[in-house]
Parts: structure tokens; C-alpha cells; sequence
């Protein structure tokens, strides 16, 4: 009873936690590709003469902009799917808002101590991106359309690199439950298994469509692809939700690498460490690449998910049969 009412507690505790994290993510995000191209991205400290009138800080930026969605008006086109349509926002914001329970936080397993948790957290997120593509491809629009191929062609690669990724992870420590993963003795699997972590990172590239693979948002060319008939409270739906996914994948990624700094509370320094480098290196991505044209994104990005997914399938079986670990 008394775990039950505390995994209850830290709960309904993460639902802002993870918010807010994944809203200062985005933050991150857009300040560090701001800077690394000498541009002054959204202001920590609001200068001076406008901090009246626009307040102190800048950091809950993305914050304000999905607010600001809530406040407007909400048109379904005519010529949709509009079951559909209305429904894939609240779905890919679902999924990305309950995969939150299944990721564990510093000294907080939440529901990652299921026996399969792992499973479901896989789920989730494939679900969060998904529901995003079929809302797309439910508008109408030749852009959505467009954007929505595009998504899938690239979402077919990455999805079968996170299956690989995870489960090379899940063999090695015998366990489907992120908490037993976490929590595991020995060397973290970012040593026993390099070429997992890496191609984790290349998924994680994919599902937050980070440069070179942005290529079903081109507003030059398609408007704004999969989001180019939705609005208001939808759109907004669909960008907070992307919020949760950046909290989602990143402490996904810590959880299955990077597993002692979960151990105890007492690692929160580490781990908020962690979570700046791995921002870093997303963030390089976004900056050192262009636009890559579809095929040869599919060419590029599948070459490298095939090798990585290859070199940790072998480092598995040296894992398991070798008796490594």
C-alpha cells in the first residue's frame, strides 16, 4: 500500500517535471543552434528596457508559443478525414505523455519497475510519431501529404534502429524493465556497448526530425508539411507533445546508457550533466547539416543505421555468449 500510494505521488510529481524539463529541452535547443550560429537565440535575462513590458526571461518561450496556440481558433478542413484529423494530435500527445511513466528519474523508478516496461515505453514512442503521420495523412492537403511520405519513408529506418537499439540493451542485462536496467551492477552500457548508444543517438535524430532529417517540415517547399492544415489547440497538441517526446528520448537514453546515474536522487547533478551533453551533440547535428533532399536523407541515414545496427548485434552476441557481463 504504501508503495503504491508513493509511486502514485512521484507520479503526478513528474507531470510537471517532465514538462517543464521538456519545454527547457526545446529551450536549450533553440538558444545552443541559436548561438553556434552567432545569432542571440531567445534571451536567458530580458534586457533591461523590456523587461517590463515582456517580462525577465525568455526560457519558457516555447512554453508561451503553446499557449498561445490554446487561444486561437481551431479549423478542421472541410475535405479531411476529420475523426481522424481531430483525433491523431490528442493520440501523439498521449503517448508521449504517458511514456513519462515508464522512463525513471533519478531515485524514482515510477512504473519502469513493470516487468516490461521497456516494451511499453518502446510503444509509446513509436505511437507519439505515428499518430503525428496519420493526422497528416488524414487532411487533405497535398502538402500533408507530402510531408506525411516523407515522414514514414524516414520513420520505417528509425523505428527499426530504436527496436534494435532497445532490445540489444534489454538481452544484455537479461530484463525488459527499464528499472532493472538502471539499476544494474557493472559498467554502464555506454562501455559495454558503444555502437547501441550511437545508434540510439541516430534514432533520436529521426523522431525529433533534427537537421539533416527535417526534410517533411521544408516550409520552403511544403509549407509546413505534416502540420500544414492544423491550428490552434491542435497544432498546439502536437508541439507539446513534441515537448514530451525531447524529455521521453533523452532520459530514455540515459536510462539504457548512462544507468548509475538513476541509483539515487543524489545523482540529479550528474544527470542534468548528462542531459546538457546530449542536447550538445543533438544540437551539432542540427547546425553542421543541411537539409538533406529525401533520397538521399533514406540513402545517408540508412546507411548508418544498418552499419551501427549491425555492430551492436554483433557486440550482443560477444556480450552474451562470452559471458562479459
Amino acid at each position: 500500500m504504501v508503495d503504491m500510494l508513493f509511486t502514485a505521488v512521484t507520479m503526478l510529481i513528474m507531470i510537471p517535471v517532465a514538462l517543464f524539463a521538456g519545454i527547457l529541452y526545446v529551450f536549450l535547443f533553440r538558444k545552443l543552434s541559436a548561438r553556434f550560429q552567432w545569432r542571440v537565440g531567445p534571451v536567458v535575462s530580458m534586457y533591461k528596457d523590456l523587461a517590463p513590458l515582456l517580462g525577465a526571461s525568455r526560457i519558457l518561450q516555447p512554453l508561451y508559443d503553446i499557449l498561445k496556440l490554446f487561444g486561437k481558433d481551431t479549423p478542421v478542413p472541410d475535405i479531411s478525414r476529420k475523426t481522424i484529423f481531430i483525433a491523431s494530435p490528442y493520440l501523439a500527445f498521449i503517448c508521449a505523455f504517458l511514456a513519462i511513466f515508464f522512463i525513471p528519474f533519478p531515485g524514482v523508478p515510477l512504473l519502469s519497475t513493470m516487468e516490461e516496461s521497456l516494451v511499453i515505453a518502446s510503444y509509446l514512442l513509436i505511437g507519439a510519431v505515428m499518430f503525428t503521420i496519420l493526422g497528416a495523412a488524414s487532411s487533405g492537403s497535398p502538402w500533408g501529404a507530402i510531408g506525411a511520405r516523407r515522414d514514414i519513408e524516414i520513420f520505417l529506418i528509425y523505428e527499426l534502429g530504436f527496436v534494435v537499439a532497445l532490445f540489444s540493451v534489454g538481452l544484455v542485462a537479461g530484463s525488459l524493465s527499464l528499472w532493472e536496467i538502471a539499476t544494474r551492477p557493472g559498467l554502464p552500457m555506454l562501455i559495454l556497448n558503444p555502437f547501441a548508444a550511437v545508434l540510439l543517438f541516430l534514432v533520436i535524430i529521426g523522431k525529433l526530425a533534427i537537421k539533416p532529417l527535417d526534410m517533411a517540415e521544408a516550409e520552403a517547399e511544403i509549407v509546413a508539411g505534416p502540420f500544414t492544415e492544423y491550428g490552434g489547440k491542435y497544432l498546439g497538441l502536437f508541439q507539446l507533445a513534441k515537448a514530451f517526446l525531447f524529455y521521453d528520448m533523452v532520459a530514455l537514453f540515459i536510462a539504457l546508457f548512462l544507468a548509475p546515474t538513476l541509483n539515487s536522487i543524489l545523482w540529479l547533478p550528474v544527470y542534468i550533466i548528462a542531459v546538457v551533453v546530449i542536447l550538445f551533440f543533438i544540437t551539432v547535428m542540427q547546425v553542421l547539416h543541411p537539409r538533406f533532399q529525401i533520397a538521399k536523407a533514406m540513402s545517408w541515414y540508412g546507411r548508418w543505421v544498418l552499419v551501427f545496427g549491425v555492430l551492436t548485434a554483433m557486440m550482443v552476441l560477444v556480450l552474451r555468449f562470452y559471458w562479459v557481463v
